[in-house]
């Protein structure tokens, strides 16, 4: 479609990106103030991507030209928009660092979207994997609404635990994520640790919240267990012992889960998840 150059004047009504926001979630912003179609926006700049919306972050199709269009709609400098558009960024230095830490599709807590962009219903950004709550409103973001964390104070804790170990691991997204893995496997196969009067009674404490029935099951039962996610997330990433075979790293593992939560860890040998999915890869990768 070619671009006629009266539509590649600037909007009436500028409006500047959010630190880390994904291009879909800017585009839409800018449409939505300027009373446009968001996809026509997308279209001045290079193909439509497919299943456009907010979550859409890809500069696949553009042309030399397209960071200068987007420039001259929203009214400010290519050098300005890069530096909050990390999508803008790559394709200007592809071959730049790019982002040190592993990074996930999010969103800003309703009071931060409130603040920076009054005619938005959402804002979406690319986070540190290890984030899931707004520190200045202690909002949990990780749903598609906002939970207050006022009552869940250990939720709290288990974030600010979180941001220590990101601060020395580079991969502290990949441990968390097999951390959850391996609880969410615990659950569904029989817990061989009983955490499940602490889980009962966060779900309780969420139960008494406004916005309970709207958060769905999965996402209760991940801020159920965060704290005990991050806390297999710090062995994850510090082992007990550096032993390289398998038995060995998964009874130091278990002895120290044991003496963390003060109750006993039953093991129940190569066919617990945390035996299969830590302990035998982890083995399998140490030289002989």
């Amino acid at each position: 479609m070619p671009t006629q150059p009266d539509q590649l004047r600037r909007l009436p009504i500028p409006v500047g990106p959010i630190h880390n926001e994904t291009l879909g979630s800017y585009l839409h912003r800018l449409a939505v103030a300027n009373n446009r179609p968001a996809s026509f926006l997308a279209r001045l700049l290079g193909p439509l991507p497919p299943e456009f919306s907010p979550l859409s972050n890809t500069t696949t199709g553009w042309n030399p030209h397209s960071p200068g269009h987007l420039a001259t709609l929203s009214g400010r400098p290519t050098s300005h928009l890069a530096r909050a558009l990390p999508a803008l960024a790559d394709f200007l230095s592809p071959h730049g660092p790019g982002q040190r830490t592993e990074r996930l599709i999010s969103r800003l807590c309703r009071c931060c979207t409130a603040r920076r962009s009054p005619t938005a219903s959402v804002v979406i950004t690319l986070s540190p994997a290890h984030v899931h709550i707004c520190p200045r409103h202690q909002l949990w973001t990780r749903s598609t609404h906002d939970i207050p964390l006022v009552a869940l104070p250990e939720v709290i804790e288990a974030q600010r635990r979180l941001d220590q170990l990101a601060r020395r691991h580079r991969q502290t997204g990949r441990a968390l994520d097999l951390a959850r893995r391996i609880v969410e496997d615990w659950s569904a196969s029989g817990m061989p640790i009983d955490l499940g009067k602490e889980w009962t009674d966060r779900l309780d404490r969420v139960e008494a919240l406004a916005v309970s029935k709207k958060i769905s099951a999965e996402d209760r039962s991940h801020l159920a267990a965060f704290p005990e996610i991050v806390v297999l997330t710090h062995l994850i990433l510090d082992p007990p012992t550096t032993a390289p075979d398998a038995k060995e790293l998964y009874l130091a593992t278990t002895a120290e889960l044991s003496r963390r939560f003060s109750r006993i860890y039953t093991t129940i040998g190569t066919q617990d998840p945390l035996y299969q999915r830590l302990c035998k890869p982890l083995a399998a990768q140490t030289p002989d």
